[in-house]
């Protein structure tokens, strides 16, 4: 089954902003140790060492190839509504953004996740996007507890849609 590419993405001059969402059942309490707990992060994403508390953390990729290690500076933590973090690497800096939006009082009323990738180049917007779109998939599958899903049915099929939103 093709995967459609469900980012926007905001253009300003040579860079962009993306932004993907996923709307699930769990509520936001229930979403944030996958984004803010070593171990819950680590069944989807990546585990870190290091004290949040002391706003640095190295964060260890467990989806990537080789040794995949981030800096990673953790700029604004407002649980379980708001994570915003810099990540840096050999590559550079990347400035990420996590809401989560409770979908109401009512326990089982579900969160949207709200992804932004900051300051994208915007020549890059194709690769980066097709593997956010995969990592949050992956994130959907870790809190449902199905299998996480295949590289190979994001890219480069979503990479060239997003070069097609050009």
């Amino acid at each position: 089954m093709p995967i459609t590419p469900t980012g926007t993405v905001v253009r300003h001059g040579d860079a962009a902003e993306l932004v993907l969402e996923r709307r699930i059942g769990h509520d936001a309490i229930a979403v944030w140790p996958y984004l803010a707990e070593s171990r819950e992060l680590s069944t989807w994403f990546g585990a870190y060492v290091g004290d949040p508390d002391s706003g640095e953390v190295v964060l260890a990729m467990t989806a990537e190839e080789g040794d995949a290690t981030q800096a990673v500076e953790i700029l604004d933590c407002d649980a379980p509504e708001h994570l915003a973090v810099l990540t840096t690497d050999e590559h550079g800096s990347w400035s990420l953004e996590v809401e989560l939006v409770d979908g109401g009082h009512e326990t089982g009323s579900g969160t949207t996740i709200r992804f932004t990738h900051h300051d994208v180049p915007a020549a890059s917007v194709p690769d980066i996007a097709a593997g956010w779109e995969w990592y949050l998939d992956r994130l959907v599958a870790a809190l449902a507890g199905q299998p996480m899903p295949d590289w190979d049915d994001y890219y480069p099929a979503l990479r060239d849609a997003y070069r097609g939103s050009d």
